[in-house]
């Protein structure tokens, strides 16, 4: 839901099979394998499991099932994202804006997103904005950081994440509604149905609508999310799946406070504050459409054949306009039209020693349209092979590597690891990793009248070195500790450039000294008695050339202690307690809309900050309850260079679903 669930040790992957509900697929699937029931009709289609991961092996820190979904507390994909290791968001506190998440301090230009594994970042600006795509929609979250992250997308480096999405088995129709609503207009509804139309054929849909007033000047949201989905089994080893979802958003991008009109006094006044732009505002129009064959061709369900064909096109239409309330003397209408289609093979073999996975993509990118980009069409290709041996039944040991070409030139990146289970309950890991990161069209080409770009732009080398302990307490809950360092060689860098006259920061890009980021960072998800105890942390140094860098808090932390309990034989399991968020001061980035990026900031650091929600969260029957007190110590402090964070609010919603 895009709203509100908080996470007990479920966040990690961990089912707590004395409360946890079977999916309502699963209970129609019981019902129908009863002895006593009637013969149904309508024959369960069979379709392979975990359809569109991108890793079957991956460790439950790094998944988030549609159960766990059910208990985080988010508004859109990036709040998900942080309840992973290493993760930060440069949070604008707004509906339907661009917030930056980082893993270990790479930002979103070196973070893949992926639909069942096929890319999603538009090649106009490299990023993929995460309110456009719904988290009902999601049957696994999976993240991949580290040594490995290179292997599972192109300029995946610092990170990959795929979205993999529900594949319904319906004998009987089955819908969902979700609803919730907060302060300043905040307005979220969702719905699913899902039915089997025959014994081969399978059709769901549903929607999305989330909108918002905004706390200040300019801030509005409104945005739509539709999708749909055919699938048909052919035979017993093979499905079809045709799917397509659409996003129209509108957005205002008031870049945030202007501190030197406003004052710092009335920075958080809604009446008093001046933002920087009350005309900007953009409209985005995206269609993601997939084709996937998906079979077991090889007499073994574990080993599945993906072959999936996509097309993506987005319009962006940047507006500042002269109509607005408070015009600036500033006119421009951009257009920008991309699109992206190709195709993806992957395939794995498990046996109880190996593990192999291997995959290849072809895909044709294109700026069809852009006044700051001009057009542009490239065609990327690569493959990639992972192959673990399990020696001894304690030690996996891991090798892959992935070859890309692109622009005329090719692209190699190479990584190994290793995993030592000391018992059932302590493993320890490490790895290694060397990979590139390739300039997207916007670092390559991008020009506009707060923007230098001289060009010559080449790719960055990443070098990365992981290592730590994880201790898996079963019923109890895991723990996860990881040290870090990276290294890139030619980083391509945004330096802010102090031109005068502009709504927003104006900066040049090009490459930069090398960087390097040394840390660490922990996931704990630990339940005792009634208490769930929940939270991720990160140390994290980053220098350039020499010197440190502060645009990055050196420590963060975001979690939450809950009272998590299961009454009535069951049919209510409750979960309320508090969660919260700490940063140490930085300067931290500011945002520029029009060029879409995040550039160092001018203005004044960012304070040492934080803030406290109560959550209460109530399973009962086939309803998900929620209640959220949010910002509970009306703390002020701002998201990035200057947004500043919303005021002490409630929020209340409710997810409910129906068979029959």
């Amino acid at each position: 839901m895009g709203m509100v669930f908080a996470a007990g040790h479920a966040a990690a992957g961990i089912t707590d099979t004395r409360t946890a509900r079977a999916p309502a697929d699963t209970i129609a699937k019981s019902a129908d394998s009863s002895a006593t029931a009637p013969p149904d009709s309508v024959g369960r289609m069979s379709t392979p499991s975990l359809v569109g991961t991108i890793d079957r092996n991956l460790s439950g820190a790094f998944v988030r099932t549609r159960e766990d979904l059910h208990w985080i507390d988010f508004r859109s994909l990036g709040d998900i994202l942080e309840t992973f290791p290493g993760a930060f968001t440069r949070n604008q506190h707004g509906e339907g804006l661009y917030h930056q998440i980082t893993f270990d301090g790479s930002d979103w230009r070196g973070i893949a997103f992926m639909s069942n594994g096929r890319s999603l970042n538009d090649p106009a600006t490299g990023i993929y904005n995460m309110y456009l795509f719904t988290p009902e929609y999601a049957d696994r979250v999976e993240v991949v950081t580290g040594p490995r992250a290179f292997l599972y997308g192109f300029n995946a480096a610092g990170g990959a994440v795929n979205l993999v999405t529900k594949n319904y088995n319906s004998n009987k129709p089955f819908t969902k509604l979700d609803y919730s609503e907060g302060a300043y207009g905040y307005a979220f509804a969702d719905g699913t149905f899902s039915q089997n139309i025959s014994r081969r054929v399978n059709v769901t849909f549903g929607f999305q609508h989330q909108a918002a007033d905004g706390r200040f000047a300019n801030s509005a949201y409104d945005g739509w999310i539709s999708r749909a989905k055919i699938r048909t089994a052919v035979s017993p080893n093979l499905n079809i799946i045709l799917a397509h979802t659409y996003a129209g958003t509108q957005t205002g991008l008031n870049g945030g406070i202007d501190l030197a009109a406003s004052g710092s006094a009335f920075a958080f006044d809604k009446n008093q504050a001046v933002v920087r732009n009350s005309d900007a505002y953009e409209k985005n129009s995206r269609h993601d459409a997939e084709l996937s064959l998906v079979g077991t061709m090889f007499s073994d369900t574990a080993s599945v054949s993906t072959l999936t064909l996509y097309y993506s096109h987005s319009l962006r239409e940047y507006r500042d306009e002269e109509n607005r309330p408070a015009p600036n003397g500033i006119s421009i209408r951009s257009d920008h039209v991309s699109s992206w289609m190709g195709g993806l093979f992957t395939q794995n073999f498990d046996t109880e020693f190996l593990r192999l996975l291997f995959g290849a993509s072809v895909e044709l990118r294109q700026v069809e349209g852009s006044p700051n980009l001009g057009r542009h069409r490239n065609v990327a290709g690569g493959a990639w092979l992972k192959e673990e041996a399990i020696v001894g039944g304690n030690l996996t040991i891991a090798a892959y590597g992935r070859i890309d070409g692109y622009r005329r030139q090719t692209f190699v990146g190479v990584g190994g690891d290793a995993t030592l289970r000391l018992n059932t309950t302590i493993s320890l890991f490490g790895g290694m990793s060397t990979s590139r990161r390739v300039p997207n069209y916007q670092e390559l080409f991008w020009q506009d009248s707060t923007v230098t770009n001289p060009g010559g732009v080449s790719a960055e080398v990443h070098r990365v070195v992981e290592a730590g302990v994880s201790l898996d307490m079963g019923d109890a809950g895991r723990i996860r500790f990881a040290a870090f360092h990276r290294t890139v060689a030619d980083p391509i860098v945004t330096a802010p450039t102090g031109r005068a006259n502009t709504p927003f920061p104006s900066f040049s890009i090009g490459n930069g000294a090398a960087l390097s980021f040394n840390g660490i960072n922990a996931r704990v998800d630990l339940r005792l008695w009634y208490l769930a105890l929940e939270g991720t942390a990160e140390y994290i140094g980053r220098r350039q050339g020499g010197g440190a860098l502060d645009d990055t808090p050196k420590f963060w932390a975001h979690g939450g202690i809950y009272f998590r309990h299961s009454f009535l034989r069951g049919s209510l399991e409750l979960k309320a307690g508090v969660e919260g968020k700490f940063m140490l001061s930085h300067t931290g980035l500011a945002f520029n809309p029009e060029a879409v990026a995040y550039v160092p900031s001018p203005g004044p650091p960012l304070g040492t900050s934080g803030t406290v929600d109560f959550s209460l969260i109530a399973h009962i029957g086939d309803a998900y309850i929620h209640f959220i007190w949010e910002n509970l110590p009306a703390m002020q402090y701002y998201g990035i260079p200057f947004a500043p964070a919303g005021e002490r609010a409630l929020r209340f919603g409710i997810a409910w679903e129906f068979l029959n």
